[in-house]
């Protein structure tokens, strides 16, 4: 049994992970622009440090995909993405933009491990929606409990211990034998 299930994977680099958000927002346009009539759901995982992507988080990104899939109605399309900076997806679904946001907040907040998946929801109609548009409070950090963008803009956690928390979440809930 390992500690972490950040020991393996090949690290990114700032530059890495601003091409990849750079490439996401061009499909992302793209999709909105052919799928004028549907809602674009992308998913992905927060993940801190410079290992994004590896066996256990593909692992994890898989299953916990799974669920939230069986979570939305009238799904069109999918494209998937396995690359260095982890594992990404993005679906068109037939459906109002404002339900399947709820939906999606819905499971970040209460699925078990949901509170690890980033899931942005936009149409041609609606624009990029958030929790604001809710009238919901922000994110929790997932060590403790304050807004997450707090913790993430001063940097209040470690790379290590949120590693570390995430770490004992798929020991508890995906793989005890990592």
């Amino acid at each position: 049994m390992i500690d972490s299930i950040f020991t393996v994977g090949e690290p990114q680099f700032i530059e890495d992970v601003i091409n990849n958000k750079d490439k996401r927002v061009a499909l992302q346009q793209q999709l909105m622009s052919q799928y004028l009539e549907y809602t674009v759901v992308a998913v992905k995982l927060n993940i801190p440090g410079p290992i994004k992507n590896n066996q256990y988080l593909e692992k994890l990104f898989a299953l916990v995909y799974k669920d939230f899939k069986q979570t939305i109605p009238k799904i069109i399309d999918e494209i998937n993405w396995n690359i260095n900076t982890g594992n990404e997806a993005f679906l068109i679904v037939d459906e109002n933009a404002r339900t399947i946001k709820q939906l999606a907040i819905e499971f970040e907040n209460y699925a078990t491990l949901g509170r690890l998946f980033d899931i942005d929801v936009m149409s041609h109609q609606s624009g990029h929606l958030s929790r604001s548009n809710f009238d919901m409070e922000p994110r929790k950090c997932l060590i403790c409990g304050r807004p997450a963008k707090e913790c993430a803009r001063s940097r209040r956690h470690s790379v290590a211990e949120l590693q570390a928390k995430i770490s004992c979440l798929y020991a508890e809930n995906i793989d005890g034998d990592i």
